[in-house]
């Protein structure tokens, strides 16, 4: 929970640096542990919309944004988008990965990608389960591809029941395979993932964490970080996300939490809202 002295003085106008702008709702796969409710149907926003929330964005001093979904890559205009985002700003992307085939990591190429960040949830059978029968190869060709064209790519898991005693396999297949960003987080009880029994106890959890304590302190030359929002909290604090229809919430797994529309909105009102929502002190774990 929030320290609420913290929160008075939460001033988000002159802090927010960061915004997740979930691009589609739509998806290839049907992941158990997704906090999303992503689908096959939501019509996304044209091309020139989403350009519009990027300009509103850096126009307010945001400095690095994270493009994702649903699966980004569902959309025909991807690699436009993610090239006007790039020229403006620092833009990164969260994928699975499994429609990168071989032009589009060519295109790819030429675009200034912060990182593509590549979920991936453990062995192959660990991460079929979770995702799709057949995900875990389509992914693999993805990064192969991805890796052919010397794009920067790093690999994002979330702990569950099923990998949560796997971490050292699944350290040991990125030194195998030169990837040296590994992007950890806790599951978030929201969309799918909120009736599934995926989630670790707090025995399993603290056991998991100790484990990639140690992994941190190996000199393996990956870089691992640990995003678990139950004791750091950053929504509404220096970070922001836009829906696929342009709501703002304070973070991308509190898609229920909208504080405006940021193409309906102008930006005072748009952090004044965040700043209240964030005093409430809610969180993902609670909202």
């Amino acid at each position: 929970m929030p320290n609420p002295s913290d929160l008075n003085n939460f001033k988000p106008k002159h802090t927010f640096m960061h915004s997740t702008l979930r691009i589609t709702q739509n998806c290839n796969l049907n992941c158990l542990h997704c906090y999303s409710h992503s689908s096959r149907e939501t019509e996304d926003l044209p091309t020139q919309k989403i350009k519009s929330i990027i300009d509103t964005l850096t126009k307010n001093n945001i400095t690095h944004i994270t493009i994702s979904g649903g699966e980004p890559f569902t959309r025909h205009d991807i690699t436009e988008i993610l090239s006007y985002s790039a020229k403006k700003t620092k833009t990164g992307i969260v994928t699975n990965a499994t429609l990168i085939d071989k032009h589009t990591a060519k295109k790819l190429s030429q675009i200034n990608l912060a990182r593509l960040m590549i979920s991936l949830d453990g062995k192959e059978s660990h991460h079929n389960l979770l995702r799709s029968k057949n995900a875990y190869a389509k992914t693999q060709k993805g990064i192969a591809n991805c890796q052919k064209n010397h794009i920067p790519i790093g690999i994002s898991t979330t702990l569950t029941t099923i990998n949560h005693t796997h971490l050292i396999d699944i350290h040991n297949y990125l030194k195998e395979n030169n990837i040296s960003r590994w992007i950890i987080q806790t599951l978030k009880p929201q969309g799918m993932a909120k009736h599934t029994n995926l989630h670790l106890t707090p025995q399993q959890q603290n056991t998991a964490l100790k484990t990639l304590d140690h992994l941190k302190s190996t000199d393996s030359g990956i870089i691992i970080s640990i995003f678990n929002c139950e004791q750091n909290c950053s929504a509404g604090k220096n970070t922001l996300s836009i829906s696929p229809n342009g709501d703002v919430t304070p973070c991308a797994f509190m898609p229920d939490a909208i504080c405006a529309n940021i193409l309906k909105d102008p930006w005072d009102k748009i952090t004044a809202k965040i700043k209240e929502y964030r005093k409430r002190g809610i969180t993902c774990f609670q909202n």
